[in-house]
């Protein structure tokens, strides 16, 4: 009866057609009494009973404290309650504009093939690597380089700061929100850049409560924006200074942003005071 519901009668919460379970944002075939069943037969491409790298549409794995949430935000694809908005379209970092059409499975990714394993919706001119790893891993990063960001600028284009120095001078972004101060060049945290900075601890090694996901390259190591957000729904909580007043600008009880982390957490991953 709609895309939704054809995508899910194999990676659903009950289905029996694909370990990547999108709607319970788990690995493996999840049972109410809070046990995977491994359905080994359709492919060993991940860790069994771990959450998906991308979250859930339901649920979604809470990597601190090891349980499964119910999400707060989620990319709409199910037809309940969809709009046609997106922040960042075609304007400001702050604003929404208009995308044409409400999102289903099938913006984001095409069942026939493409050149990545997660069936993304790339240019015809991309190659494997431009977005996946050579292996296949659901449950980890995988992701092959900065091309991450560049697929969710197709929607959330005023986001896509590449420039070096963006965070610490705002000369030419031109991207800005008009609502502060009626400066339309703002600052902007810098994404598809490598993790090398000072003596920040990398943080897929240091000693922090959870490592956030990078692209990889080889050995280098690039925060994209998926490092940060997640992709189909996220369950994290923003209460005390994370409860602001929502976006723009900020996180609320009812709007987490697609954040990895409750309380807006990821900041503090690499940004260790």
């Amino acid at each position: 009866t709609s895309t939704y519901n054809l995508c899910i009668s194999c990676h659903g919460s009950s289905a029996t057609g694909a370990q990547t379970n999108v709607e319970d944002g788990v690995y493996a075939q999840y049972n109410n009494a809070g046990t995977y069943t491994d359905k080994s037969t359709l492919g060993s491409d991940g860790t069994v009973g771990s959450g998906l790298i991308a979250g859930g549409f339901a649920y979604a794995y809470d990597p601190v404290n090891g349980t499964f949430e119910t999400v707060g935000t989620k990319h709409d694809v199910d037809g309940a309650g969809q709009t046609d908005l997106a922040w960042g379209y075609s304007g400001a970092r702050g604003s929404t504009g208009d995308i044409g059409n409400p999102l289903t499975c099938a913006s984001c990714h095409d069942p026939h093939g493409t050149a990545g394993y997660r069936l993304l919706r790339w240019g015809p001119t991309a190659t494997a690597d431009d977005y996946d790893s050579a292996s296949k891993n659901y449950t980890a990063e995988n992701w092959g380089n900065t091309k991450m960001s560049a697929f969710c600028a197709n929607c959330h284009s005023a986001y896509h700061v590449t420039r070096a120095n963006s965070g610490t001078d705002k000369t030419d972004d031109n991207l800005g929100n008009t609502d502060y101060g009626g400066d339309i060049s703002t600052y902007a945290h810098r994404i598809d850049m490598s993790f090398s900075y000072k003596s920040n601890i990398n943080p897929e090694t240091g000693a922090v409560t959870y490592k956030l996901p990078l692209a990889e390259t080889g050995t280098n190591n690039t925060v994209v924006c998926s490092t940060c957000h997640l992709s189909h729904g996220s369950a994290a909580t923003m209460s005390g200074y994370a409860n602001g007043s929502g976006l723009p600008g900020a996180t609320s009880s009812t709007d987490n942003a697609l954040l990895r982390l409750d309380n807006r957490g990821v900041c503090e991953s690499c940004h260790q005071k």
